[in-house]
């Protein structure tokens, strides 16, 4: 057993057939399937049930399977942390981050290009769940997020805390009303939630079933520019990260707070736990650090 043949076993697993592993393997079909033969007299156990159209794991290669995914995920991760260490300060930084932080963001690179010139850096906006699977394989160096998955090998470390904020079309009988409302005050109101797993949806629709009713709504989006430009529109009322509205104000919409129950959310640096960090990333955590304290302190 080598990594090549666990390659080759993950590829098969992935396509339940042959032809289409050995094309994307780039080797002849036969020669995949001796390999395959091999590991299993090796093994001394069968990895497939052959007697349906497509292969399907036995148990014994779901053991396999499992292992192997984490075998090859490792194994790739070296050659992405060596290259880390050979490109110091001219290489590449991955980011992965939720939309909210698109603005808070921009500060921390501003200053971070004033010491590193020479890195690279890409941005992906993701899903919480994207940013974990990214980092577990090395594809991210940091993530920003507001989810912490105890369960994983990740880090998580605060940067700073947030209120949750409502937003109403700019003539919304709200407008009238003190800054600050009770959040009973939504019962009747028509609200445009994210999609399900969300956070702020999860977070917004506990509080309000606590207050003894379920919000009403007829929209689900998965960006926030998207529901802001629906509350734009006249279309709804929407909560979302106070961060977000105010990095970039609209002249359109209304921002209340409400003033019980709806908890703060903390926005924390996600990285992999075994992961060699580089002075580069160390910096950039720091400057992002220092930028959460001073705007939200």
């Amino acid at each position: 057993m080598d990594i090549r043949t666990l390659k080759y076993f993950q590829v098969v697993a992935k396509h339940k057939q042959f032809t289409r592993a050995a094309e994307e393997l780039h080797i002849s079909q036969p020669s995949l399937s001796n390999a395959i033969k091999a590991l299993e007299k090796e093994l001394d156990c069968l990895l497939f049930e052959r007697s349906t159209r497509k292969l399907i794991l036995t148990e014994p290669g779901k053991i396999l399977y499992r292992h192997a995914c984490k075998i090859l995920t490792y194994f790739g991760s070296i050659y992405k942390e060596m290259n880390d260490v050979k490109n110091e300060g001219a290489g590449n930084l991955s980011i992965g981050m939720i939309e909210s932080y698109r603005y808070f963001i921009t500060p921390i690179i501003y200053h971070f290009k004033k010491v590193y010139p020479n890195i690279r850096i890409k941005i992906h906006e993701m899903g919480p769940k994207e940013i974990e699977q990214a980092l577990e394989s090395y594809d991210l160096h940091i993530g920003i997020t507001s989810n912490i998955n105890k369960e994983n090998e990740l880090k998580y470390e605060p940067i700073f805390q947030e209120k949750y904020v409502l937003i109403t079309p700019i003539d919304h009988p709200f407008e009238h009303l003190s800054n600050n409302i009770d959040i009973t005050g939504l019962k009747d109101e028509m609200i445009i939630h994210s999609l399900e797993g969300f956070e702020v949806r999860n977070t917004f629709i506990d509080v309000c079933q606590k207050a003894g009713f379920t919000p009403h709504y007829e929209y689900e989006v998965e960006s926030l520019e998207t529901a802001r430009s629906m509350v734009e529109a006249g279309l709804g009322l929407a909560v979302v990260p106070e961060n977000f509205i105010t990095s970039n104000s609209s002249d359109k919409i209304k921002l209340i707070y409400l003033n019980n129950l709806l908890p703060e959310r903390t926005v924390y640096f996600a990285y992999h736990s075994e992961r060699y960090l580089l002075p580069a990333i160390e910096a950039f955590m720091e400057i992002g650090r220092t930028e959460g304290h001073s705007i939200f302190r």
